[in-house]
């Protein structure tokens, strides 16, 4: 693929942005391909080191701010007449309803990831907690020479370490498995607005 394909293929994915900003982004790619050229790679090279236009289009769409993209989007082409007024408000009572609902559902499922993951944590540290404070209570155990006792607590302090260890393990994969759902969401409604019309 060349700078020209490559390019077009990019400017056809984000034609529904303002056009002010799609040449900005043309002119950001064209540059970092022309960048590579005078590093002394061949213009296929090029493109080939930018990555996927897919790519590229993910990355324009976590740039772009997302209220700029509904503006734009709703913003009329053309003069609205009087009929198309009237059928807009006519229809409120049922298409505000509609987005309000749509809006809501989606704060609230990230509100309850984000709870999910807060309970992750608390669980995370009550077993660090519970394995740290059963091994500092087994000391006393022994001490009142009650050795049964103590061992079953140094059991279930070895087996609350254990635990919190698997669960400390898992906490950066769950967290940013978590970020990675939020982030792909919002970037999906994004791509609602730049869709060709």
């Amino acid at each position: 693929m060349n700078k020209q394909e490559y390019l077009e293929s990019i400017r056809s994915r984000i034609s529904a942005m303002p056009a002010d900003d799609v040449n900005r982004f043309m002119d950001y790619y064209s540059e970092m391909i022309d960048d590579r050229v005078e590093d002394g790679l061949s213009e296929e090279e090029a493109v080939a080191d930018m990555g996927s236009p897919d790519a590229a289009v993910e990355q324009i769409l976590e740039d772009m701010p997302l209220t700029k993209l509904v503006k734009e989007k709703i913003k009329p082409k053309h003069e609205l007449k009087a009929w198309e007024v009237v059928l807009i408000v006519l229809g409120s009572p049922v298409w505000i309803p509609l987005l309000i609902t749509a809006a809501v559902l989606l704060l609230t499922l990230w509100i309850v990831a984000f709870a999910l993951l807060i309970s992750f944590y608390a669980v995370v540290l009550s077993f660090v907690v519970a394995g740290i404070g059963g091994l500092i209570c087994t000391i006393p155990l022994f001490v009142a020479h009650s050795p049964y006792t103590a061992v079953l607590m140094l059991g279930a302090a070895l087996i609350g370490v254990g635990i919190a260890i698997l669960f400390v393990v898992s906490v950066k994969p769950v967290t940013v498995g978590i970020f990675k759902v939020c982030k792909a969401s919002v970037n999906g409604i994004k791509r609602m607005f730049v869709k060709e019309k």
